[in-house]
């Protein structure tokens, strides 16, 4: 019994506990057509609510358009809210942030620094949150700089319990009432 029990209560645990519902996918970063360089990333934290990155962008001596984006995606049903900063290079201040639905359309956009809240990405779907800019073309300004996007205020949609587990219960507790009258009747019978 003290197993059964056991058991079912670890199903409920389960059910409550998963992992991070919103997951940020590694940068994307494309230069314009003429650099001179290898663009890339590297991280340099990573948590479930905060990625940081800091951004290679391939320009080598002279800057030109440069743009990064990240996929969101999600398992469940959830809204939230995401903050978009970058640091380490001249001329970020003019730099946009868009985020876009998965056929593409823009959803919101605005400056560096802002907080998109109110946003909402269903089970299975991705979201992209796009930085766009142009490198400094000062041969002595940095080509890199660091990205920061932070998830809050998460809120996942309440999804009721499938139909399957309520009958796994019902069947369960009409088992052990079985098996409990059972039990009484036995001495009975002896």
């Amino acid at each position: 019994m003290q197993k059964l029990l056991l058991g079912l209560i670890l199903m409920m645990a389960s059910f409550a506990v998963s992992a991070a519902p919103i997951t940020i996918g590694n940068p994307t970063v494309s230069p314009g057509s003429f650099y001179w360089g290898t663009p890339g990333f590297t991280n340099t934290a990573l948590t479930d609510t905060l990625r940081t990155d800091t951004i290679q962008s391939g320009y080598a001596i002279l800057g030109g358009p440069l743009s990064t984006s990240w996929q969101l995606s999600s398992d469940v049903d959830a809204s939230f809210s995401l903050g978009v900063n970058a640091t380490g290079t001249s001329g970020m201040s003019s730099w946009t942030v868009s985020i876009l639905n998965s056929g593409g359309d823009l959803l919101t956009s605005g400056s560096l620094g802002s907080v998109f809240a109110g946003l909402m990405i269903s089970a299975g779907d991705t979201l992209t949150a796009v930085i766009a800019g142009a490198m400094s073309f000062n041969p002595f300004a940095s080509k890199s700089f660091t990205t920061s996007l932070a998830l809050s205020n998460i809120q996942i949609a309440e999804t009721p319990l499938p139909a399957a587990v309520w009958l796994f219960g019902s069947v369960l507790m009409g088992g052990l009432a079985l098996r409990r009258r059972k039990a009484r009747q036995m001495p009975a019978a002896i």
